[in-house]
């Protein structure tokens, strides 16, 4: 043998040849990357989707529960104008019986009203008693020093065992001499819970919320254990109580010994009120989250593969055929 010559096995392929390959693999290559490329940006394209979906949820319910203190305060206004029409030197019994009237139309104030002095003393309350109540006097001091509409610190109501919120509006006389506030207390059970519950049900079965105060503790929630607590997600809850600024992120999530969300991750929503210092948090596990994502990646793979593997056959064949020809 010629040791020039190398074996038949190791013969390189024609010119011909060689370019015939260059040119399937370069079609190949020209007709997947782009696919890749789409791909690529097709997902981003959903998962953004997804997280402006679940601001918008979150947003929707912080609607809510503005809807919510709106009505409250216009409620309490109206109560303020009953004191007024008395003047601050009326009878302490008319004045007593026209807030008895307004909070007795009132819907958001059954856990009671009041009516204090400029000195946090209390003037007029309905009910009975409800000023004796652990908390009040302290946020009476809070409402009576506010020259504006006020919402105070939330605090678990003995009587009822609900956390409740003293909302404030000053209430001047007619030459603008501070003569009281008016404060209506508010209980955060009821109303603010049942318009977090539908849209975080909508979420999937890890899905929960919660409204949040400006220190980051619950106030209400779709899980009541978290309720006076920092919820699953101090962190994250504080930091958006203290910024009160609209986002969604990806947050770590260590689940209780008796959760059945055992998920390491949750995609949390975040919205502020805007007529309270406080703000909705809602979310699920970021597997639930992004399902919508995994879904459409695994339908790209399979459709990428059996794409490549047509593409590569077809050039085989195209040139196994090429090579037949010329021989």
């Amino acid at each position: 043998m010629n040791p020039a010559t190398p074996p038949t096995g190791g013969r390189p392929l024609p010119p011909s040849r060689r370019g015939l390959v260059a040119i399937l693999l370069t079609a190949v290559a020209v007709a997947t990357l782009p696919a890749i490329w789409f791909g690529w940006f097709a997902l981003d394209d959903v998962r953004t989707e997804v997280d402006e979906g679940r601001l918008r949820l979150a947003e929707l319910a912080a609607t809510q529960a503005d809807r919510v203190v709106t009505e409250a305060f216009f409620e309490i206004e109206l109560m303020a104008q009953a004191i007024q029409l008395h003047g601050p030197g009326g009878a302490s019994e008319a004045r007593a019986a026209a807030l008895r009237t307004a909070h007795g139309q009132a819907a958001s104030f059954h856990a009671g009203v009041l009516f204090i002095g400029p000195d946090a003393t209390v003037i007029i309350e309905e009910p009975a008693r409800r000023a004796t109540d652990t908390g009040i006097p302290a946020v009476l001091e809070e409402a009576a020093s506010r020259d504006d509409r006020s919402v105070s610190r939330p605090w678990l109501e003995e009587a009822s065992n609900h956390i409740v919120a003293a909302l404030g509006v000053p209430v001047f006389s007619a030459d603008e001499e501070r003569v009281g506030t008016m404060v209506g207390i508010l209980d955060l059970a009821e109303p603010l819970v049942s318009d977090l519950v539908v849209p975080a049900a909508r979420l999937g079965p890890t899905g929960h919320a919660d409204l949040v105060d400006e220190r980051g503790m619950v106030l209400a929630s779709t899980n009541p254990a978290h309720l006076l607590t920092a919820g699953d997600h101090p962190d994250f809850y504080g930091r958006m109580a203290i910024t009160r600024t609209s986002g969604v992120e990806r947050v770590a999530h260590d689940p209780g010994a008796l959760s059945l969300d055992r998920s390491e991750w949750h995609v949390m929503a975040y919205a502020p009120l805007q007529n309270a210092p406080w703000g909705v948090a809602m979310g699920a596990s970021d597997t639930e989250t992004y399902e919508p994502v995994a879904r459409l990646q695994r339908r790209l793979i399979v459709l990428g593969a059996a794409s490549a593997v047509v593409l590569l056959l077809g050039a085989a064949l195209a040139l196994r055929h090429a090579s037949s020809l010329r021989d």
